[in-house]
């Protein structure tokens, strides 16, 4: 049937990669977890097209929607409501665009996404509005060789919006960072790319997507279970093993097809984006040459650094983010224990 994936009797080598239906990796982060950083540092692969974000522009405008604070989706005009919808639709155009350009082109792709803009805009709506929100029309779509009779038909068991045998296609690189490092300094960019309302303020509905790995460990688990049987094993990457622990690094591509011995340590400062959003979150990056020394989660006192929030934010927003942190602890180290680990340099539990 067009739309299925055929089982894999693949075993869970570290050294196999993935199977051979995987058209690229899916490298799926949060902001400021220093991915920007691995995905420089992976620019270079060979085989592999760098395609970047792909669903950016309309997670970016369904997020300044949310900052904005419009109530619930169903009470939205449902022009508004259907723009969202499209958005996300010709996002995963541009996607599916993208992967039959790198096919032409004999290469696999490496697209970067954060991983709450896999939820298209009713998912979000109906978690955080389950009341009036819960039986919103679905926003749905599909893959070009799928009818969308066939697609129907299909099971849809993933949390995200995109299709199951979409995501299995991709070999998932889950990249994480402490909450106590990711969550402040994700303030800081929210607030200044100046989008207005509530973006950057903790104890909201912006912050509390914003402000979580949750979504990340739903994909993750997702993966775990249906994954397997079709050769996909998710991976997930800590920012200090990133920037502290190269054994780590290599290890992680040998696990999933990337060519270790390609990886970039060092690279030409670039232009600042024009897209004053990217910009702002790439500052540090594009300023760079290689990997910058910064703190690792080891190093950090986290009551100290609660004090210091309360300074810089407010003591409303200080004392919100903390409380973020805080709820976003358990998510990270369940994840942070299931991460790939290398032979030396590695940093301390969080």
């Amino acid at each position: 049937m067009p739309g299925t994936i055929t089982p894999s009797s693949q075993a869970n080598s570290d050294n196999d990669g993935p199977p051979a239906h995987v058209v690229g990796v899916y490298y799926l982060t949060h902001p400021r977890s220093a991915s920007n950083l691995f995905q420089n540092m992976m620019s270079k692969q060979p085989g592999y097209q760098n395609s970047g974000y792909k669903l950016f522009d309309s997670g970016f405008h369904f997020m300044r929607a949310l900052a904005a604070d419009k109530g619930p989706f169903s009470a939205w005009p449902a022009e508004e409501r259907q723009q969202m919808y499209d958005d996300y639709k010709n996002a995963f155009e541009a996607m599916q665009d993208e992967l039959e350009d790198a096919k032409k082109n004999g290469k696999k792709v490496f697209i970067k996404e954060h991983a709450y803009f896999l939820w298209s805009p009713d998912k979000i709506y109906a978690d955080l509005y389950p009341n009036q929100d819960g039986n919103l029309d679905p926003c749905t779509v599909h893959e070009r060789h799928v009818s969308p009779e066939e697609a129907a038909s299909l099971p849809h068991t993933n949390p995200s919006s995109l299709p199951d045998n979409f995501l299995l296609s991709f070999q998932p690189v889950f990249q994480i960072r402490h909450p106590v490092l990711m969550f402040p300094s994700a303030i800081r960019a929210q607030r200044g790319i100046n989008i207005g309302g509530h973006c950057g303020v903790p104890d909201t509905l912006f912050g509390k997507v914003t402000l979580s790995l949750r979504r990340s460990r739903e994909l993750y688990d997702w993966y775990l279970t249906h994954g397997p049987p079709v050769g996909i094993h998710p991976r997930i990457i800590d920012a200090d093993d990133v920037m502290r622990d190269p054994s780590a690094v290599r290890k992680l591509c040998l696990q999933t097809g990337l060519d270790p011995d390609a990886v970039q340590y060092e690279w030409e400062a670039k232009a600042q984006d024009a897209h004053p959003a990217k910009a702002r979150f790439l500052s540090t990056i594009s300023a760079s040459r290689g990997i910058l020394p910064g703190f690792t989660a080891s190093e950090v006192d986290v009551e100290r650094e609660k004090e210091k929030w309360v300074v810089e934010f407010g003591e409303v927003d200080g004392k919100g983010l903390a409380d973020k942190v805080d709820a976003a602890m358990g998510d990270y180290e369940y994840l942070w224990e299931r991460r790939t680990t290398g032979g030396g340099g590695e940093v301390g539990a969080p």
